[in-house]
């Protein structure tokens, strides 16, 4: 029996959720990790940061893999290399074999965002494909809420192995129901030369570009929202109340764009890139005026902020599985996730230096002025009709 198209969505948003309860909900149990491994602030951080730095690396094979042998066989192999490496980390005798665990771990959960969003590529037309896609973004910062809430909960019941088993068990069980709705579509012969070809696609360099300017912008406000709304002059409970809104408006705009971008059959693209752009420009513009202010400005200025900064992950990944070939989809986007994924880690460390040495106006206009730059290079997109559904 063929799945439902909104039964591959939503088992490819839980099953997101699932890697990034671990990804980002992990860092909430940090200090009982290092207590319990012995781990200094430098080596506690390479732990936290283990599992994205595996997926990392995964993504560009993993893509080849869906490409050859399908969604479905690569996502139990994956998660079956996920779950395994995260329960065994739970018994880990050292930081360094949990750090190794980790990046393990990282590796099989490389194949939850490439073949969940392969998956909603085969399914949904690209009058629906953004939207989509926007929906299974959600999964990102719904997984990190719940991570932050739960994995706490879970280390004062039984310790840190006890959270993660609990996320080993999670991300085995929804990658295995993933897994059978998946569906295996893949081309009758495997893609020869593959990231060349991606690389060749007219526009996906051009894209790669939007997308670096962009996920500067996106760290920034991720990391730094927080303290410099207390700089300002909030409370912790108000900077925390500043978070939450932040990723309640991720949410909302990543479906909300996606919808915008699937008008008109799926033409829309671009100009949904362009304007999540010059949204975020402006956003960071009243948002640096608004820390000068108060919090009844910063919170309706963050909003806006967010809402260009935080929504267009989705519209990159869909143009670019759009704009390659049929039978290079999953690499084509493989290649942009890796690219967001790297430079995600990359940007934070600079953007944060240039706080401290120049202030958080300086920090915010860069923002701003990245933001306006990358609208300005997807504006010389070529507009395309949005690619079949994969068959």
């Amino acid at each position: 029996m063929t799945a439902s198209p909104r039964s591959v969505l939503g088992w490819a948003t839980a099953a997101q959720a699932a890697t990034s309860l671990m990804n980002f909900g992990l860092p909430a149990i940090g200090p009982q990790l290092g207590e319990e491994f012995g781990l200094g602030l430098a080596r506690l951080g390479a732990v936290l940061t283990a599992s994205l730095l595996g997926s990392g690396l995964a993504l560009i094979p993993t893509s080849k893999a869906v490409d050859r042998v399908g969604a479905r066989a690569t996502t139990l192999a994956g998660g079956t290399l996920a779950s395994a490496a995260l329960a065994a980390a739970a018994f880990a005798p050292s930081g360094a074999a949990l750090m190794a665990l980790l990046v393990l771990s990282g590796l099989g959960m490389a194949a939850i965002p490439i073949a969940g969003m392969a998956g909603v590529f085969r399914v949904f037309a690209p009058g629906r494909r953004a939207w989509a896609l926007g929906v299974r973004q959600v999964g990102v910062p719904i997984g990190g809420v719940l991570g932050a809430v739960l994995l706490p909960l879970l280390d004062s019941l039984g310790g840190v192995r006890a959270a993660l088993i609990f996320c080993a068990v999670v991300n085995g069980a929804t990658a295995l129901v993933f897994a059978s709705v998946a569906g295996d579509a893949r081309p009758p012969a495997p893609p020869r030369a593959g990231l060349r070809r991606v690389l060749a696609t007219p526009g996906i360099v051009r894209l790669l570009v939007v997308a670096a300017f962009y996920i500067v912008v996106l760290q920034s406000l991720i990391a730094y929202l927080v303290p410099s709304a207390r700089a300002a002059g909030l409370s912790p409970f108000l900077a925390g109340a500043a978070y939450l809104v932040l990723n309640v408006t991720a949410g909302v705009a990543r479906i909300s764009w996606g919808r915008l971008a699937d008008r008109h059959g799926g033409t829309r693209r671009v100009r949904m890139l362009v304007g999540a752009g010059w949204v975020a420009a402006a956003g960071a513009a009243l948002f640096t005026l608004a820390l000068h202010v108060g919090a009844l400005a910063i919170l309706p200025a963050a909003v806006l902020f967010a809402f260009g900064a935080l929504g267009w992950n989705a519209l990159v990944y869909v143009t670019a599985g759009e704009r390659a070939e049929p039978e290079l989809t999953g690499q084509a986007v493989a290649v942009a996730a890796t690219l967001i994924f790297l430079l995600s880690a990359a940007c934070t460390p600079p953007m944060g230096a240039l706080a401290d040495y120049a202030g958080w106006d300086a920090l915010w206009i860069t923002t701003g002025v990245l933001a306006a730059a990358g609208a300005l290079v997807a504006a010389g997109l070529r507009r395309t009709q949005g690619a079949p559904a994969l068959t």
